[in-house]
């Protein structure tokens, strides 16, 4: 009785995983089509169901870097594309270090170089646990493709906790740095002159004005900057929301529109958020939740809980899309 037992119980265990297997079948992404309003990007092939944010497309469309976050281990996919099919996403290969986190991937503007956060300790870092030690690390493009050893910046850009790093057509780096003292978070820019980044400067009011804003995208012609802030006068000021700030003529800065509530984009809060390579493409995470037990539960049994688990619209952070130009210019009459 005990041994049949013991083959009955190994027998349901090799049904669920055979059963209970992630499906990554093939899947068109046109980035041509672009949505008019926003819409989940790629859903079931980025936008799992998991936690999915932070979003870089190279300039030829062929490759796609996001962040999976799974709370002990986050890190950054790639999506590519071989002979007109998507590939399954796979981990990126600077970022398969299971004892650190990885995120927030954003490209040079001819793909050759990819920064992100990680918390990977530099030479005079200690490793920590968690969220520790972010800084902000580069890899270059080798001939072949493939992705040479990744290397942190240098100590003017990693000072203190930087991450988010967001680039402009020239390669003037923009990220968010939190103060060590104060726990405030700020949005900085530095210059590329002559390959080395200049000493950061910090991006005045209004952008750095009342509460706090955190990561932050640039438009890639400079014209625009759209980031996380908590505290303004919007129609969520508990909560983080998107803000749209418009760079003027003499580099000042107009006072930012709130663009959740401008663009009515389904963000409980604002979390990341990303411009692609043509200015064209508006990429953002949410948590907006869509999915109603009673479509998915229609027989109550635990496939239809873990496909529920597994699909975008359960509350945990999407991908989202949607065109730019039209939306944009509005905004700035």
């Amino acid at each position: 009785m005990k041994r049949s037992l013991m083959l009955l119980v190994a027998t349901l265990f090799a049904i669920s995983i055979a059963h209970g297997q992630v499906e990554i079948s093939t899947f068109d992404i046109n980035l041509n089509n672009l949505p008019d309003t926003p819409e989940i990007f790629a859903p079931g092939y980025i936008s799992t169901g998991m936690y999915e944010r932070d979003v870089a497309i190279t300039p030829d469309g062929n490759e796609i870097y996001y962040s999976l976050f799974q709370g002990d281990w986050n890190t950054i996919m790639v999506a590519k594309k071989a002979n007109g099919i998507w590939q399954e996403p796979v981990v990126a290969p600077f970022a398969r270090d299971t004892l650190f986190f990885y995120a927030e991937p954003a490209l040079s503007v001819d793909g050759n170089k990819i920064y992100f956060l990680s918390t990977k300790p530099r030479e005079n870092e200690t490793a920590k646990p968690g969220w520790s030690n972010q800084n902000i690390w580069v890899a270059n493009r080798n001939a072949d493709g493939t992705w040479g050893e990744a290397e942190p910046l240098p100590e003017n850009i990693n000072e203190f906790e930087e991450f988010f790093p967001s680039l402009t057509n020239d390669g003037t780096l923009y990220f968010t740095r939190t103060d060590a003292e104060s726990g405030i978070s700020q949005i900085f820019r530095s210059k590329l002159v002559g390959g080395i980044y200049q000493d950061p400067e910090k991006l005045p009011e209004p952008i750095n004005g009342k509460g706090t804003i955190f990561n932050a995208c640039i438009a890639p012609d400079e014209s625009y900057l759209i980031g996380c802030t908590v505290g303004r006068d919007t129609a969520n000021p508990k909560q983080a929301t998107y803000m749209l700030f418009f760079r003027n003529a003499d580099d000042t800065w107009a006072d930012g529109v709130d663009l959740t509530k401008a663009l009515d984009l389904p963000c409980p809060r604002a979390i990341s958020i990303s411009v692609s390579a043509d200015g064209k493409i508006l990429f953002f995470a949410s948590t907006a939740k869509t999915l109603e037990f009673k479509d998915l539960l229609p027989e109550w049994r635990l496939t239809s809980i873990a496909k529920r688990r597994l699909s975008p619209g359960n509350g945990n952070s999407d991908i989202y899309w949607m065109k730019i130009e039209d939306n944009f210019s509005r905004l700035r009459r």
